[in-house]
């Protein structure tokens, strides 16, 4: 379990890459604006060339790349916010020109395909930079963000194991604290309403060992415990995140954890295959928790 969220972005960086650079080398062509002939010289700001048509192939690839790029620049978007404003200037510029170089809607001033070749492979590159400049490239820290359904078919969480993390700290978000507290009284199923029950008692009893904001030990040495006080701030996360959504907001709340520390190991832990769909749409690594509390790899 050694993936961390700049190790994702880098790996989706160099699949665009790679993709990016098929599109421009096998399919795509430039031609200038003005040639010697022409009576009116055009002078733009956008570039001196224009892109030619795409055939077919070239079209399909470009519909393929787009949205995984949208999906991609969104998340570095999300994870960004507190970048100072110079950086994120030259990081949404990076992002935009990668859109541009797909796109192929407006002027260039890539002259050749080698020249747009590269030049691609120099944005996707910088993006990668620019976050490893800001936040490093790993730490130690292993935090396991479980939503309800992770808790309620394990509740034992002393007894929880995660693959390659000999300690990690347990995250408890708002979202899925009050949605224990609803289940305590009104789910139908009465063995969850008592799994609930137990698991708000166990919860408390943990505050009594510290400032379960800063993190308090659970196993010394192994597991530890920490909460959340705030929900997630949703007009800055990914744009198709819903407010009213249990899940969605779970995942926002990850994205900001996340934000804190690219180089840590963050996930979410859930045995919910929608969830587990849903985090993987938003780049957020994921784990399951058997009901022996045996970690298994997303």
């Amino acid at each position: 379990m050694n993936t961390t969220m700049i190790d994702i972005l880098r790996a989706r960086a160099e699949r665009i890459r790679e993709e990016g650079v098929q599109l421009l080398k096998e399919f795509s062509g430039m031609r200038p604006m003005n040639t010697p002939s022409d009576p009116v010289v055009i002078i733009s700001p956008f570039g001196s060339h224009s892109w030619n048509d795409l055939p077919p192939e070239g079209r399909r690839i470009q519909a393929r790349l787009l949205p995984e790029i949208d999906r991609f620049a969104g998340l570095i978007r999300a994870l960004t916010r507190n970048l100072p404003g110079s950086s994120s200037q030259k990081l949404d510029s990076a992002l935009n020109d990668m859109r541009s170089a797909v796109e192929q809607d407006d002027r260039t001033w890539w002259k050749t395909r080698e020249e747009a070749v590269e030049g691609f492979r120099k944005l996707t590159d910088q993006v990668i930079t620019m976050l490893e400049g800001y936040h490093g490239t790993s730490s130690s820290a292993v935090q396991a963000i479980p939503d309800t359904s992770a808790l309620l078919a394990s509740p034992d969480i002393e007894h929880w194991q995660f693959k390659d993390a000999d300690h990690f700290t347990i995250v408890l978000t708002p979202t899925v604290l009050s949605e224990l507290d609803r289940h305590k009284i009104n789910y139908r199923n009465q063995d969850v309403r008592d799994k609930a029950l137990g698991l708000i008692r166990r919860i408390k009893e943990y505050r009594r060992r510290g400032d379960v904001h800063a993190g308090v030990p659970v196993v010394k040495g192994r597991v530890s415990l920490r909460f959340l006080a705030s929900e997630p701030n949703m007009a800055e996360s990914l744009s198709w995140f819903d407010a009213t959504n249990a899940d969605d907001r779970i995942l926002a709340t990850a994205l900001e954890v996340i934000r804190g520390d690219l180089g840590a190991r963050v996930f979410i832990a859930t045995s919910d295959i929608n969830m587990q769909n849903k985090a993987e749409m938003a780049g957020i690594p994921f784990r399951e928790v058997s009901a022996q509390g045996c970690g298994q790899g997303d």
